[in-house]
């Protein structure tokens, strides 16, 4: 079963404290790299998941609340 936690993701620091989060509350994940030096936070497909094109971004994709997205505002 893949993971139900979908990190969009790149080594900033509020990327770093998401990451080191999970890994410290031992919460399995996906992990996906946006190079927002490349503009991919700026992709059609990531604009649905973050509107604001702020990296990181989880998706979480288990329970009552499935697909539930949290994002920097």
């Amino acid at each position: 079963m893949p993971n139900a936690i979908n990190l969009y993701y790149w080594p900033t620091p509020n990327g770093w404290q998401i990451s080191i989060a999970l890994e410290e509350m031992g919460l399995p994940y996906n992990l996906h790299l946006i190079n927002i030096g490349q503009g991919d936070q700026l992709d059609p497909e990531v604009h649905k998941i973050a509107p604001s094109n702020k990296m990181p971004a989880i998706v979480d994709s288990v329970g009552t609340n499935s697909n539930r997205t949290l994002r920097d505002s």
